[in-house]
């Protein structure tokens, strides 16, 4: 833990003082406006006006950052904020406090979107998580310190607005003093809404609610405390416990939700908040405060947990490219329901008493509960093990690129100082600098491919040389080497297969595939130019290579997320790389096929059919005589026994297939299938009922199996 916080101490510790200052602010104008005699209405619509600065900021947050840098933002937002809670104290009429709750949601969602920007920039695959959750217990430990802040002055005083403003002002001070560099950030486009609506309407719709609930109750709670009597101290005890069931209730929400139906959990944390909203002002009534406290951290805890269950929700239908598109909506959605929360609770407070506030939670919950179970209704649940995990995260204002369930890109290579004087030279004279990393990799190999990666986004340097003069020193490194060049500089991943398929190393198969695992958009593409420039001499390289490439696939599809996994259409990859690879080597074709299909068994079929579809078209182009009919039934009576005796579970499903295209070897199929010593009854048998009730050809086939299977048995 120490060694993940030190590098970002100072960074941390300006997120603390900024969230102090802004967790005092929060407090503060709810309490003093109620003083001045504002109308409880125009409180609430005060309060809603911080969300859409909120709204705003986040939009355009990333542009700015983009274009101004992360310390220049920082230090403005974080001035700006201090200079609008100090007018705020000055001229506290409802107008200029609308105004600056704009300018104060505007800024902090800027500044929550430099330190995440930052940190994430900071962060490694393995940390990220858990970066984002200390830097999650930095803001919520902040915002309850600043609760109890407002003790330190009277209320109808300058003090505590100069208290937030020093603190906001003092907040710069770490971030700019940091040798952390501000990262290059890339623009974050958000998914439509219809989209993110038919992916995941619950999703949608609880991140709505929860905006709503979470913005009336922060903001609004302190007008009620005041109203009942609960004031100074007390009432930081109050709020401070709304914002301690926040941070805790997060643990036991993310065990329930990792490990039962997501929204059967949902359903039982509206019921808490119903519950919670009925009983917290019967409890206030009879002063039994401590209860208070306990429901109020209940009631705010369960709420803030929605947010993140809202965003489990939803990415469980999202892949994992679109999951910072559909935070960036849900984001949207949310801060929608924060402005919209404050002003329609205000506004049944005026008309019914300040304790309305808790009948408003009830009749929003009610609706929502409602919504749930017509859901639970229209849709069956996800396997539970199929449910993206719950991660304790608040909105902010920012799409965090820590979260864990977000597409993580490796950095190309790591900034050193070696690495910025060999790029130096490279534009000035490359034969030094490629002399020079081959020096560097002679003496420290791991450094060679940061530096490598590097020196390829050089205009002046051949890549092919660059390669072959850093693996000569480090041979040990060619995989890495190869996988850290392609992955820096894609454009040229064709020139470095050149040189490799010509030069021949000894990890020829092993280099290939890193190179086109480094490139999962275009992967086969590179496999096909690869087997395109390699010599038919030695097959055993190619077969090498496609098992070795469709291996790897196999394996990255365990490790993936289930939408992942679909989206992924494994079996139209493979299918799509044994017709490449075959059109390059037909006279391979066979192994090819059988090579895909063990490397990835489930897509042993599509594969099949295929393979058979080649086959028949490339005989078909001769003059069909009696000869090459019997070459077509030798040929898939050879790839069937092999599939029986290496695949049996999908023998059945390929004998169908190739029975499909040529329905003269069904008898051979069912030859083959019923002397296999891999098949038995139950499996034949099991194939059967899988199949639709049709009058087909492999129907057909199956049942002649079962009977012939059968025969067999009762002579024995």
């Amino acid at each position: 833990m120490i060694t993940t916080i030190k590098p970002l101490f100072l960074l941390l510790m300006s997120c603390f003082l900024l969230m102090t200052g802004y967790g005092l602010s929060n407090i503060l104008l709810p309490v003093r406006m109620q003083s001045d005699g504002v109308s409880v209405d125009n409180i609430g619509l005060v309060l809603s006006m911080l969300s859409v600065g909120f709204l705003v900021g986040s939009y355009y947050s990333r542009k700015l950052l983009q274009r101004v840098g992360h310390i220049r933002i920082f230090a403005m937002c974080g001035s700006l904020t201090s200079v609008a809670i100090l007018l705020s104290g000055l001229f506290p009429d409802p107008i200029t406090l609308a105004v600056m709750r704009i300018i104060t949601g505007f800024c902090i969602a800027c500044t929550n979107a430099t330190l995440d920007s930052w940190l994430s920039f900071s962060a490694t695959e393995k940390n990220r998580g858990r970066i984002l959750s200390i830097n999650q217990m930095v803001i919520m430990s902040a915002q309850f310190l600043g609760q109890f802040l407002i003790n330190v002055a009277p209320i109808d005083t300058m003090t505590l607005f100069v208290i937030s403003g020093i603190l906001l002002s003092l907040a710069i001070t770490p971030i700019v003093i940091s040798k952390q560099q501000g990262p290059v950030i890339e623009d974050s486009e958000s998914m439509s809404l219809m989209t993110i609506i038919k992916l995941s309407p619950l999703g949608v719709v609880s991140c709505f609610y929860c905006g709503v609930f979470y913005s009336a109750l922060l903001n609004m709670l302190p007008i009620v405390a005041n109203d009942n009597g609960i004031q100074g101290f007390n009432l930081s005890i109050f709020m401070g416990s709304a914002i301690i069931g926040a941070i805790l209730l997060q643990f036991p929400v993310a065990y329930l939700s990792d490990n039962f139906d997501r929204r059967k959990i949902m359903l039982g944390m509206v019921l808490m908040i119903i519950a919670s909203a009925v009983l917290i002002p019967v409890l206030m009534a009879l002063n039994f405060f401590y209860f208070s406290l306990l429901s109020i951290a209940i009631i705010t805890g369960v709420v803030a947990c929605l947010y993140p269950m809202s965003m489990s929700e939803t990415f469980d239908k999202v892949v994992k490219e679109q999951i910072l598109s559909a935070m960036a909506s849900l984001l949207f959605i949310y801060a929608l329901g924060s402005i919209t929360g404050p002003f329609l609770a205000s506004k049944a407070m005026q008309w019914f008493g300040n304790d309305a506030l808790f009948s408003f939670i009830v009749i929003f919950a009610f609706t929502l509960l409602a919504f749930i179970l017509l859901r639970m209704k229209q849709r069956a649940a996800l396997p539970q093990e199929d449910q993206d995990n719950f991660v304790m995260q608040t909105p902010s204002g920012v799409v965090s690129e820590l979260d864990p369930r977000t597409d993580y890109v490796e950095p190309a290579f790591e900034q050193s100082a070696e690495v910025d004087v060999a790029v130096s030279l490279a534009t000035k004279n490359p034969g030094i600098a490629v002399n020079m990393a081959k020096a560097i990799a002679a003496k420290d190999p791991e450094n060679a491919t940061h530096l490598a990666a590097a020196l390829s986004t050089i205009e002046e340097i051949n890549i092919a040389k660059l390669y072959a003069a850093i693996t000569t020193a480090a041979p040990e490194m060619t995989v890495h080497i190869a996988e850290a060049l392609t992955t820096a500089s894609p454009e040229q991943a064709e020139e470095l297969v050149d040189w490799i398929t010509t030069d021949h190393p000894d990890q020829l198969a092993d280099i290939i595939v890193a190179i086109a695992n480094a490139m999962p958009d275009n992967g086969i593409g590179v496999m096909e130019y690869a087997a395109e420039n390699m010599s038919d001499e030695d097959p055993a390289v190619l077969l090498e290579m496609t098992e070795q490439y469709m291996t790897e696939f196999s394996d990255s599809l365990d490790e993936m997320r289930p939408v992942d996994r679909s989206a992924a259409a494994s079996e139209q990859t493979a299918a799509d790389l044994y017709t490449r690879l075959s059109d390059i080597s037909p006279e391979h074709s066979a192994e090819l096929a059988l090579t895909v299909s063990e490397a990835l068994p489930e897509s042993s079929n599509a594969v099949a059919e295929v393979y058979v579809s080649n086959l028949v078209d490339n005989e078909n182009e001769q003059q069909p005589t009696t000869e090459t009919t019997e070459n077509i039934e030798e040929a898939v009576s050879d790839y069937l026994s092999h599939v029986v005796e290496n695949m049996p579970e999908y023998a059945v499903d390929v004998a169908s297939t190739i029975i499909d295209s040529v329905p003269e070897v069904a008898s051979d199929m069912v030859e083959i299938l019923q002397e296999s010593d891999s098949l038995d009854e139950g499996e034949l048998t099991a194939s059967i009922d899988d199949k639709p009730e049709e009058n087909t050809i492999e129907e057909q086939l199956l049942d002649a199996v079962q009977v012939q299977t059968i025969e067999s048995n009762n002579e024995k």
